[in-house]
């Protein structure tokens, strides 16, 4: 866009996730990090020289940076348990945010930003990166224009087992947990492919010190879809995701986090007669050849590539930047509600039984 003018973003949290989105950043012509901040001065001042900041904008604690009149927005990446207070802080201090997900630990905490959020003026969403990208993007098309028919039934899988030793913050804490870490990217494709939700049936695996580890879940939407999810700190799942309708399916490949391609594969309803089809007796004699039926499956792909890019964050930084241009106060691919629903799906998961109880790692 000629004359478009260039962002200055601060940077709150020296973490793994805010140096990953340091790549990005620099991936954007538009974008400027002039600030980072850290609780800890000394890793403020490491993160700056690792990513070219001068040390005069490495800021111990948050509000020197806030009070920087050269920021147009902030990245936040802090603990789980401080997004809500760091979003709140930025959005009074009148600068627009995007901030890691979850973007709060409760839904009476999410509502509190998103009711600042709205009175402060300044955009604010939640860094759902999946929802971004094209391959996701596309699922959701195919399905609100019912493609293949009125959407029916969703499974999405996310998990990984990790050492709690290696990655204590997921074991450990206020806002630890596999829901909210890991189940809510399942919960928000499911949001989006079927609409809200009617009902909420869950298992949940906790430690003995009550932290889930585990769960599956089973919504009943509004409109009658159905979706069948689950997210594990404890266990490698699959990690797919595939959308079933009336006249076939759409599958997001694995790994999911971060798919490229799309498989979609359109089928004749059971027992449907065509102008012109084969006999049932030739069908039958077909179908008992090998090579037909590796042939049919060879056939049966359907698959389309949807590449991200150079970084797989880059389509959601692209729409943040371009909702700073549109002067937005909310993201179309991220919207407020959807973000407060899903701190609600999560909730009615750890509420609707009692979990199961484990020795702590």
């Amino acid at each position: 866009m000629s004359g478009a003018r260039t962002w200055r973003f601060g940077v709150v949290g020296t973490g793994a996730m805010s140096a990953t989105m340091m790549e990005c950043l620099a991936l954007e012509r538009r974008v400027d990090v002039v600030a980072v901040a850290s609780a800890d001065a000394a890793r403020a001042r490491a993160f700056a020289d690792r990513f070219g900041i001068a040390h005069a904008h490495a800021h111990a604690g948050l509000d020197a940076l806030l009070a920087r009149d050269d920021i147009d927005a902030v990245y936040i990446a802090t603990a789980t348990r401080d997004h809500a207070a760091h979003a709140i802080a930025a959005l009074e201090a009148g600068k627009a945010v995007l901030c890691e997900k979850p973007f709060a630990i409760g839904v009476a905490q999410g509502q509190r930003v998103l009711e600042v959020a709205q009175r402060s003026g300044r955009l604010f969403m939640e860094a759902q990166w999946t929802t971004a990208l094209p391959a996701y993007r596309e699922l959701l098309r195919l399905a609100r224009q019912r493609a293949l028919g009125e959407p029916v039934l969703l499974h999405s899988e996310f998990g990984i087992a990790h050492d709690p030793a290696a990655h204590p913050r997921l074991f450990e804490g206020p806002g630890a947990g596999v829901l909210l870490d890991f189940g809510v990217y399942p919960i928000v494709l499911a949001l989006q492919a079927l609409g809200p939700v009617r009902s909420v049936d869950a298992a949940v695996r906790c430690t003995a010190a009550g932290v889930d580890v585990h769960a599956t879940l089973q919504l009943v939407h509004e409109a009658g879809g159905h979706s069948q999810l689950a997210a594990s700190l404890v266990a490698t799942l699959p990690n797919r995701s595939s959308l079933s309708f009336a006249g076939g399916h759409v599958g997001l490949a694995s790994p999911v986090m971060g798919a490229e391609s799309l498989q979609v594969r359109a089928v004749a309803p059971a027992g449907a007669v065509h102008a012109g089809a084969a006999k049932p007796s030739l069908v039958a004699a077909l179908r008992r050849q090998r090579w037909v039926r590796r042939l049919k499956a060879a056939l049966r792909g359907g698959g389309s590539e949807h590449p991200f890019g150079a970084n797989r964050y880059a389509p959601q930084l692209s729409h943040f930047v371009a909702l700073l241009d549109a002067g937005a106060l909310e993201s179309d691919l991220m919207p407020h509600a959807t973000s407060l629903a899903v701190l609600r799906v999560v909730e009615a998961a750890r509420q609707c039984r009692p979990p199961v109880v484990e020795a702590s790692p």
